[in-house]
């Protein structure tokens, strides 16, 4: 009895926990750049939920430059958000870090209207630009 007790408070608790909300944070240092925090696990939702927060927030983003960069919140990326280049003596790159690359948003002019623009996002997923297997989707067409 005292077993199914055990058993019932475990799944009970396992339940209870609460997921962890994913979390687009704007880099202060690198304009370009947004760190991911609690990325999903399913690369097709972490597809999804960049590809929204891109469409939502374009107009905002067009002043931060052509493109946008995607990286997974982590001990070695978070010090990206208040500083371009952290770690004093020994300088850190993100470059350093492609296991935690996920994404990468690029905006360019159409080749037969130059004032029109064209934006396709460039997915890693969560194996990062190294490993992971890159899929290229076009998020903004203003060719016609």
């Amino acid at each position: 009895m005292r077993k199914i007790i055990l058993i019932i408070m475990v799944m009970f608790l396992f339940s209870c926990q609460e997921e962890k909300k994913m979390e687009f944070i704007h880099s202060k240092a690198i304009k370009s750049l947004f760190l991911i925090k609690n990325p999903p696990s399913s690369d097709s939702l972490l597809k999804k939920e960049i590809s929204l927060f891109l469409i939502e927030s374009y107009k905002k983003m067009e002043e931060g430059g052509s493109y946008k960069m995607f990286y997974r919140y982590t001990g070695n990326t978070k010090d990206f958000i208040k500083s371009e280049r952290p770690g004093g003596y020994f300088r850190e790159y993100l470059d350093y870090y492609p296991q935690d690359e996920l994404a990468v948003f690029l905006v360019s002019k159409c080749k037969t209207d130059t004032t029109k623009l064209v934006g396709k996002l460039i997915f890693y997923g969560n194996d990062g630009s190294e490993y992971g297997l890159t899929k290229i989707d076009t998020l903004i067409y203003h060719c016609k």
